[in-house]
């Protein structure tokens, strides 16, 4: 079965696409999964894939619009929600496809950002996910209850952009120009080659 792709969002693409790829997958999973999608996409590209707004929440990055999205695809009836009792006795829903393949269009670098995010989280388990946005830069850098800002990044990758370097050179630089930290270096070296 075929849908219409240009009536959807790059937002309902994305999800449509990790729902067929990710397992297992969850809502919470998934709204973790859209933001790494995000922030790989941003920290190539100096912007997010989507428009959607993540807040700092207790459980990682959070945003209604991936739940209404969800509905929309719920309603359409590309994806459906199915209840599961996980292993820890908690209730937990799926979004599942109920199609096996459909038309997903989105840029052509978008796609590699998803296969790199499916391939460092796809086979994660949902906590796991979970545990790793919430130490990802914006998200510490964020406040709680506040929008997450994809530009507040490292600070390596911020000023290798600034000055025009490779993020090696500035790591480099960052790490020569802090004298203890250099002088521990020198000095764990030479322990080293005794």
């Amino acid at each position: 079965m075929k849908f219409k792709s240009r009536d959807r969002s790059i937002l309902e693409n994305i999800i449509i696409y990790l729902c067929l790829k990710a397992n297992p997958i969850s809502l919470r999973k998934i709204t973790k999964l859209v933001y790494l999608v995000d922030l790989y996409y941003y920290e190539l590209y100096d912007k997010q894939l989507t428009d959607v707004k993540f807040l700092h929440y207790k459980y990682g990055a959070w945003a209604p619009k991936i739940y209404d999205a969800i509905e929309k695809l719920c309603d359409e009836g590309i994806l459906y929600e199915r209840v599961v009792t996980t292993k820890d006795g908690y209730r937990a829903t799926l979004p599942t496809p109920k199609v096996k393949e459909t038309s997903i269009s989105l840029p052509e670098d978008a796609f590699a950002v998803l296969e790199s995010v499916i391939s460092d989280w796809g086979e994660a388990e949902p906590q796991v996910v979970v545990n790793y946005t919430k130490t990802t830069i914006p998200f510490l850098r964020t406040a709680y209850d506040e929008l997450i800002d994809f530009s507040h990044s490292d600070p390596i990758v911020e000023h290798a952009k600034k000055h025009k370097i490779s993020t090696s050179e500035a790591a480099t630089l960052s790490v020569l120009s802090n004298k203890e930290l250099t002088d521990s270096i020198l000095k764990a070296d030479a322990e080293l080659r005794k």
